[in-house]
């Protein structure tokens, strides 16, 4: 629990193909139970006024090195409202290793620079979530016979206290 986020509101702003994203996004507000927390799917609709929030945190999944469409939009169209807020960013990907250059590769310099935080939430295989077409890419590439959860709870409980420590 983040007290120091007391009636601070906070936007997470999120798409997620198969539902790991959402999950995360779900996780993080609970983390933020202090602060008034909206929780916005960017592929369903777009929060209104984003003038309205202290904080926003914005993340996604990664799928071939490329970020949902939807965020990067997102992103790309409010870039100098997110650049006013206490921003903070995180992404849903098979490879922890490389969450600083996918990172890099897909938000823009000036937002990564500007956040207070950003994380590497994991990733989760839901076999029975996702399509023919990707089931075998996932089980060729990333050898995957059976849906598996890796969720990095303690990096979302890490995000929720830097962004509570940021002020």
């Amino acid at each position: 629990m983040c007290e120091e986020m007391n009636d601070v509101k906070v936007l997470i702003a999120y798409a997620s193909k198969f539902g790991c994203t959402e999950k995360c996004a779900m996780l993080l507000k609970e983390k933020l139970s202090g602060a008034d927390v909206t929780v916005v799917d960017l592929a369903r609709g777009l929060p209104s006024d984003l003038q309205r929030f202290d904080t926003i945190v914005i993340g996604g999944p990664i799928y071939a090195g490329n970020l949902e469409a939807p965020v990067k939009r997102f992103c790309e169209e409010n870039a100098d409202t997110l650049r006013t807020k206490k921003l903070a960013l995180f992404l849903c990907c098979g490879n922890g290793e490389q969450f600083e250059a996918q990172l890099n590769g897909v938000f823009d310099r000036q937002l990564i620079d500007h956040a207070v935080a950003s994380e590497h939430f994991g990733y989760a295989y839901q076999l029975e979530k996702i399509g023919f077409f990707f089931r075998i890419i996932v089980r060729l590439i990333a050898k995957v016979r059976q849906s598996e959860s890796h969720i990095l709870s303690s990096n979302i409980a890490r995000l929720a206290v830097q962004l509570a420590d940021s002020d």
